[in-house]
């Protein structure tokens, strides 16, 4: 997660609800329980929005370029060098 995101007690929360439902308009709100991240709350239209692209295949030439640009910063584990022999530029 993200540790910009706001987070809160399941306790605040629910003391707060109306304060976070707010916020979670303009952000998501990581709901911890126990101490641990529990649960997330974010906007219906946000979450609508992230069960489309959910069902949605895309070709490569089709992601949207944040999705591209973040995928060029994932590391790349030492066991995936086996299929190195499979790229062909």
């Amino acid at each position: 997660m993200d540790p910009s995101m706001t987070k809160v007690t399941s306790g605040e929360f629910t003391r707060e609800f109306g304060r976070y439902r707010a916020l979670a308009h303009r952000e998501p709100i990581i709901i911890t329980h126990h101490g641990r991240d529990d649960v997330v709350l974010i906007a219906a239209e946000d979450y609508a929005r992230l069960r489309r692209y959910e069902q949605k295949a895309f070709h490569v030439s089709q992601l949207p370029k944040g999705v591209v640009d973040e995928l060029g910063t994932v590391p790349v584990p030492e066991a995936a060098s086996k299929f190195d022999h499979e790229y062909e530029p």
